[in-house]
């Protein structure tokens, strides 16, 4: 057996159907939005401890910090699957899609006022994205 063949296994190439790029894009919207929505609250649980090695050392033990660890390395690993097969140009701009879901992650989920301006950027984002993509049909 050649090394081509070991490279194309039948069994990746399900990484290159469009039902798998959109689930890489929902594993790398979800991942990275569940990340900062867990620094959040693993930030505010650090809150009351001074910076130093004790802050660091409750910081290496928080369960949302960690799982924020954990959804970054999950985002990682579906951002260059994404980078695989997506041009840059298009792709880091519907990256952008994390701010609309950590806005509405932190509205919905930690209960944090939206202002009618962030709630207008949500739609600003989302308008720019469609034109985005739109130009790429």
């Amino acid at each position: 057996m050649n090394d081509q063949a070991l490279i194309e296994k039948p069994a990746w190439r399900w990484l290159e159907s469009r039902g798998a790029t959109i689930g890489l894009w929902a594993l790398l919207i979800a991942s990275e939005s569940a990340a900062q929505l867990a620094l959040k609250i693993g930030g505010d649980g650090l809150a009351a401890i001074p910076f130093g090695l004790e802050w660091l050392v409750a910081a290496l033990s928080n369960i949302a910090v960690l799982t924020a660890v954990g959804c970054y390395i999950a985002s990682f690993l579906s951002w260059m699957l994404i980078l695989r097969r997506s041009s840059l140009s298009l792709a880091f701009p519907l990256s952008s899609l994390v701010f609309v879901v950590v806005l509405l992650g932190s509205w919905l989920g930690l209960g944090e006022h939206i202002s009618a301006l962030h709630w207008l950027g949500v739609w600003v984002i989302i308008g720019g994205i469609a034109l985005l993509a739109e130009g790429e049909a």
